[in-house]
């Protein structure tokens, strides 16, 4: 893992706030799928891994622990 462009900390992670407007999309598509379409919760599920993955792998967002900073590698 790189180290931090903005204080040079290696306690670096993946992640960051378009990660988590991922996470929050998926669930909130995922609730209705589940309980209004009665879609079956284990397939819903792993659309939403799957989802997650490859948000990770397409987004390549980085956030540093130490200070907050967020960035692409």
């Amino acid at each position: 893992m790189p180290d931090c462009p903005a204080c040079s900390s290696t306690n670096v992670r993946r992640g960051g706030s378009a990660i988590w407007i991922v996470y929050l999309v998926l669930i909130a598509l995922a609730l209705p799928a589940v309980l209004v379409f009665e879609v079956k919760a284990g397939l819903v599920g792993g659309i939403m891994i799957l989802a997650v993955v490859a948000a990770h792998l397409i987004l390549r967002q980085q956030v540093c622990l130490a200070c907050g900073h967020q960035w692409r590698r």
